[in-house]
């Protein structure tokens, strides 16, 4: 069955209004954390502050490798600038309530690439899959042995895991995809997952968890934190509060209560202040780093002549043309 298009008014002022409410939860969210990061950067040296973003910035970047290798995995292999400009622009999407809003804003924004939106769909939602999958392991793998009272109270995060690895074979991904598909009322994926590109997404997603996990041992040892027991709760405990921030999915990109759990993991080796601190740092980082790789994508965008609201023009005139080429090469029923 064939879906009613849109008029090109009705996309375009539908990409304005995605687009300017994103940008306005944006600059919301780093507004209303500016008292204390001012406060926050009074006690932290720049140079920390430094290493610390550059890792935070590498989780990002990281994260698009895994969801651009998940997606060449289902056949649409993309240039760098382009899995850029879908994956970081699609990103802000996570500042809605809900994580669903940043797989739309990413299969809209394939379409300009001519990229199937379920193969956009079917690529973000397993890159999450597997994202929250390596946080879990790098968490069980670290927290138990330095932080095993902190640990009980999260345990609910942790069950996630046995689910997640089952659900990550090929095999099972692919039922997955077509049942979500499905219920979304969209052809199904017209290529199925390997092994090779899950794991190759698993490895991406690994050094992402190590980078931001850097990032806040960084921050926790310019607040002289002890340095054997900082390093395993940082990685560990970031997972663990990053993974159970997506995981409260009302809560825009886990607002609240991963600052909640990260405080409450390192308040063993800082005290509550200084962990406060840490963890305001750290979501400082993450806002920045959105709209600087948002920025760097829009920049890419234009240095290509693909603007944000002349792709969706010109995709629209695309479908249109496609249509009418369909309609002119039919069959006439005879007279």
């Amino acid at each position: 069955m064939t879906r009613p298009h849109l008029s090109p008014r009705v996309r375009l002022l539908g990409r304005i209004g995605f687009f300017a409410v994103l940008v306005a939860l944006f600059a919301i969210a780093l507004h209303g954390r500016w008292p204390q990061v001012r406060a926050s950067f009074d006690k932290l040296s720049w140079y920390s502050l430094v290493v610390a973003t550059v890792l935070g910035f590498g989780n990002i970047f990281a994260a698009m490798m895994a969801w651009r290798s998940l997606l060449a995995d289902l056949g649409s292999k993309l240039p760098l600038p382009v899995a850029m400009r879908i994956f970081f622009l699609g990103q802000l999407g996570k500042y809605l309530p809900g994580s669903v809003w940043t797989v739309v804003a990413q299969a809209d924004l394939g379409r300009d690439h001519e990229i199937p939106p379920r193969r956009t769909i079917a690529a973000s939602v397993v890159g999450m899959a597997v994202s929250l999958a390596a946080g879990l392991v790098l968490a069980i793998v670290t927290l138990p042995f330095s932080a095993p009272g902190e640990v009980a109270h999260y345990l609910w995060v942790l069950l996630v895991l046995p689910l997640l690895v089952i659900g990550l074979l090929p095999k099972n991904v692919d039922r997955l995809t077509h049942f979500l598909l499905k219920m979304l009322r969209r052809e199904p994926p017209d290529h199925e997952f390997t092994w090779r590109g899950v794991l190759t997404a698993l490895g991406w997603q690994t050094i992402g968890w190590l980078g931001v996990g850097g990032e806040v041992f960084i921050l926790c040892w310019a607040l002289h934190a002890p340095i054997g027991r900082s390093l395993p709760l940082a990685l560990g405990g970031t997972a663990l509060a990053w993974s159970a921030g997506f995981l409260a999915i009302p809560l825009p990109s886990g607002a609240g209560l991963r600052e909640v759990i990260t405080i409450a993991i390192l308040s063993s080796v800082l005290s509550v202040p200084s962990a406060t601190v840490v963890a305001l740092t750290s979501r400082v980082i993450s806002i920045i780093g959105d709209g600087a790789f948002a920025a760097v994508a829009v920049a890419i965008a234009r240095h290509n002549g693909l603007h944000l609201l002349a792709a969706a023009r010109q995709r629209t005139r695309h479908e249109a043309h496609q249509e009418a080429r369909a309609a002119a090469s039919s069959p006439r029923p005879a007279p």
